[in-house]
């Protein structure tokens, strides 16, 4: 008869702060006889980050120094045995196979479901259960789940799920898989005592370890337990979330309501027992909670608290918490890290990748040239000078995308020699990639050639995220050597941004008390005090993956984990964090947009107890947001108004750097927004020209204006012409400038539209302005005049006119073209004192001219609207801009007082923070 194999010893010790020292105890006593010398007790521990402390608690246990046991986990057992297995790497290459050539699903969607199984079928491998042999065992086990009969989409799941689980089955073991066989053959090979520390009820793989071992050697599993707690905090805790009832037992008429659980809470504990321990705290942005989170750190920092955890739920909020601390000088370890799809590293790829796909779209184009990594091995001098020509060139010549037309375009200009070498390394960079397409290891390795192609390879392997993304291009690479499928260029772009975003990268330079973590890590560790950011529902949820078999029903007949496991796991973390911190503070936002954002369940759940059984609800009021310090001139405002009483409007003075050679439209700044006019003219802080991709109202006009300027060249006079000519003659100009524009975006036509039906309209209105005695004298035409300024010196003013008539009394008009309707310019002239640009080309123009004039040409019927008592008014504006110059010589302050109307468009606005001054509501 088969001998028994000999039970493993489960202790069930209560879930407290001092759980490991108790684990460390009982190790001690069981092994005292062999003291000091543990080192042939194995321990396998759930976190690598328990063992300091166990160390510690051991030699506490034993009252003296002791050759300390073998510490690890279950995985390092497993890979220091040699794990192999197949890569999930592979395992998705070789589902996405299979799918493409079965052609179940679109394209789009095939990358997606691939991850979706992988996580069935890990599932399935670490509850170790399987899938039934046959497929139609298996469909009548889901209809029987479903209770649906008959399914056609049923049917189809079960097909797709069976077929590809028996493909998979049918190769080389994952690596979660060969991890249980490397953990069963070392188990068969017990040598020594082992002790294992479980987080929770012990996973399969825990199980089946420990019981394998147990055939050689003494087996004892600690397992915490919430209900074995006496102390008073988790008791409190525990009537909140009673230990092993799911959500829907709470309702059960057999379970005691809230109330009367409230009521016993309160008999058990005069006082709360978590009163001072948690504090619940909803803010009303995101940068109030992330002042809030900062100033509980730093009111434990002050305290003397040497270990705090930030238990990120809300990765946003933790990050800018970081950011507001690592401001005042207070850095945090972080064990979370970054997805690397969210760093340099990553974006220079990206960005790379982009310009290989669109023939060098100019935005990527100008990401790739600003990534700090590329093109290491040129002078810095000259890589910015190239960057410029190139941003410039782009711009000037107004090119969206084509290398050879960036090198034509930039090579006529002249000038422009270390751009075109920056293009020539790019095209160099691009030969390299392959065409059409090819397996995954010819393309990471094609992208590690063009990397180095870029100059770029010695600046990531510099960086840590940069040194972490070539190491999983190379790790990549060998794993997937020579298999197929061969991918198309977009396939392996969508599978390569899959890698980087399942991929982390964590910052080890950091030492520090203060720890960012994750909620699931803080098991069994012991915290001083920790700050929970994000503990809204939304953030901070029970993690559940059922994204292929989401019905609970066939879930629980396939013996997969439930949604009630995962609620109960995120209970037990929330009390063993409460438990084992001297304090903890959750935080939330109360608003995401105009939306309520409510507190997690499980915390409402406690708050709303607490209440009825001491009348508070552990909640406290959110740190006010205030803003920094003001750099320079420049004020950083507060982002909650409600809660700020806002900032000074910046008044900068510069006397040092006022211009003595404006133009008309510098001019107009200053009258419209001292600032703005400090910002963009003193400062010189302009915004660049960009490319224009699509036609915008601005570059309407701009049209406009070429091809009357053109036409009148052709035809000074219209008076002895046929309309029908003429009209013909200006739509074939029209035609010719908007030809190229285009050819590059169809949709274009519509503007060029909307001009055709302006153009007899305009030639009926110019012979009508002929008969009035006007005609034409010029267009473009650039004027400058020079101003005498009070005290001494003098400074320019310049422009260009639009247009200029003349008349045979020697009287002059000066004309400007608005795209725009009747309506609005007349209301621009409504305070003539304020019309700045009228006034001052009749004041670059001289005394004889007696009309200034907007033409409005949007409509069938252009319209002139005069400026009233042009010459007084140009003499105003001018001996205003002598005033404003000399008083600025004078130190006077810019203000930042712009009208909404300005504002609304103006790039300055970020930096004087208009909407956050004092008395202003955004």
């Amino acid at each position: 008869m088969r001998e028994a194999a000999p039970p493993v010893l489960t202790l069930s010790l209560p879930l407290s702060a001092d759980f490991v020292e108790r684990c460390a105890e009982r190790i001690v006593e069981d092994c005292r006889a062999r003291l000091p010398d543990l080192s042939s007790i194995q321990v396998v521990l759930p976190n690598l980050a328990l063992a300091p402390r166990l160390c510690r608690a051991l030699a506490a246990a034993a009252g003296s120094g002791l050759l300390l046991p073998r510490l690890s986990t279950l995985p390092r057992l497993a890979a220091a045995a040699g794990i192999g297995g197949q890569p999930d790497s592979l395992r998705r290459i070789t589902l996405y196979r299979l799918l493409r050539e079965r052609n179940w699903f679109p394209d789009n969607a095939v990358w997606e479901i691939c991850a979706e199984l992988i996580a069935l079928f890990d599932e399935l491998n670490a509850r170790a259960v399987g899938l039934p042999q046959d497929e139609a065992e298996f469909l009548a086990r889901l209809e029987r789940a479903y209770a649906a009969r008959g399914s056609q989409p049923l049917r189809f799941e079960a097909e797709v799920v069976h077929r590809l689980w028996l493909a998979e089955a049918a190769g080389p073991p994952s690596r979660q898989v060969a991890e249980s066989m490397a953990l069963a053959a070392l188990a068969g090979k017990a040598a020594a005592p082992l002790y294992l520390l479980c987080e929770h009820d012990p996973r399969p793989v825990e199980a089946d370890f420990c019981r394998v071992w147990a055939l050689r050697q003494p087996v004892t599993l600690f397992q915490p337990r919430r209900d074995a707690v006496q102390e008073a905090p988790m008791r409190a805790l525990n009537f909140a979330w009673p230990p092993g009832v799911h959500d829907d037992e709470l309702s059960s008429p057999l379970m005691p309501s809230l109330i009367a659980r409230a009521e016993a809470a309160r008999a058990a504990f005069p006082l709360s027992p978590l009163a001072g321990r948690l504090r619940l705290i909803g803010a009303a942005s995101l940068e109030a909670e992330a002042a809030t989170a900062a100033a509980e750190v730093k009111r434990w920092l002050a305290a003397g608290h040497s270990a705090i955890a930030l238990v990120a739920a809300d990765r946003v909020a933790a990050r800018r918490t970081r950011a507001l601390l690592e401001r005042d000088g207070i850095l945090a370890r972080d064990e979370t890290g970054w997805k690397l799809s969210t760093t340099r590293a990553a974006a220079l790829i990206d960005a790379w990748l982009e310009v290989a796909a669109t023939d060098a779209y100019h935005r990527a184009l100008l990401d790739l040239v600003k990534s700090p990594f590329v093109f290491g091995d040129l002078p810095e001098a000259a890589l910015q000078a190239g960057l410029l020509q190139l941003e410039s060139g782009l711009a000037r010549y107004n090119l969206a995308s084509g290398l050879s037309r960036y090198e034509t375009a930039l090579a006529r200009q002249g000038d422009c020699a270390e751009a075109l070498e920056l293009l020539r390394r790019v095209a160099a960079a691009r030969r390299v990639l392959p065409r059409g397409g090819a397996f995954v290891a010819d393309w990471l390795a094609a992208l590690t050639q063009s990397l180095a192609a870029l100059g770029a390879l010695d600046g990531l392997a510099r960086d840590g995220a940069g040194a972490t993304l070539l190491e999983l291009l190379r790790a990549r690479q060998e794993e997937l050597a020579a298999v197929p499928p061969r991918l198309t260029f977009n396939e392996w772009r969508e599978w390569l941004d899959r890698e980087f975003e399942n991929a982390a990268f964590v910052d080890q330079g950091i030492d520090s008390p203060l720890v960012m973590t994750h909620l699931a890590a803080t098991r069994l560790r012991r915290f001083d005090a920790a700050i929970l950011i994000g503990a809204d529902r939304g953030n901070l949820a029970s993690v559940f993956s059922g994204a292929v078999f989401g019905n609970q029903a066939v879930r629980a007949d396939l013996g997969l984990p439930l949604p009630a496991e995962a609620a109960a796991r995120l209970r037990d973390d929330l009390a063993g964090l409460i438990v084992s911190c001297g304090e903890v503070t959750a935080t939330w936002q109360i608003l995401r947009g105009d939306e309520a954002n409510l507190l997690c369940p499980e915390l409402d759940l406690l708050s709303v107890l607490h209440a009825h059984a001491w009348g508070d609800g552990l909640t406290a009021a959110a740190v006010m947001a205030v803003a920094a310090p003001p750099p320079v001139s420049v004020v950083n405002s507060a982002v909650n108004i409600a809660a700020n009483p806002g900032t000074a409007m910046p008044r900068p003075a510069a006397p040092q750097r006022t211009p003595l050679r404006l133009s008309t439209s510098a001019y107009a700044s200053l009258v419209a927004c001292p600032y703005q006019f400090f910002v963009r003219r003193m400062l010189g802080l302009a915004e660049a020209d960009e490319v224009s991709e699509a036609f915008e109202k601005r570059d309407y006009g701009e049209f406009v204006h070429r091809i009357l300027t053109r036409f009148h060249a052709a035809h000074p006079r219209l008076a002895d012409l046929p309309e029908a000519a003429l009209a013909a003659d200006l739509e074939a100009i029209s035609r010719a400038l908007f030809a190229p524009r285009i050819a590059e975006n169809f949709l274009e036509h519509a503007w060029l539209a909307r001009w055709l039906d302006c153009v007899p309209g305009y030639i009926a209105w110019q012979k009508a302005r002929e008969a009035a005695g006007w005609r034409y004298a010029g267009g473009e035409l650039a004027r400058e005049r020079i101003l005498p300024l009070p005290g001494g010196g003098e400074v320019t003013l310049h422009g260009r006119l639009d247009r200029l008539d003349v008349r045979d009394d020697a009287a002059e008009a000066v004309l400007d073209y608005k795209t725009q309707n009747t309506q609005n310019v007349r209301r621009r002239l409504a305070d003539a004192a304020e019309e700045v640009q009228l006034a001052c080309y009749a004041l670059l123009q001289g005394g004889q001219v007696t009309e200034a004039a907007y033409v409005a040409l949007d409509g069938e019927t252009p319209a002139a609207l005069p400026l009233p008592e042009v010459q007084a008014v140009a003499r105003a504006q001018g001996a205003r801009l002598t005033a404003a110059v000399a008083a600025l010589r004078a130190g006077a302050a810019l203000p930042a007082h712009g009208a909404e109307t300005v504002c609304a468009w103006c790039e300055a606005r970020g930096l004087c923070r208009r909407d956050y001054h004092a008395g202003i509501q955004p």
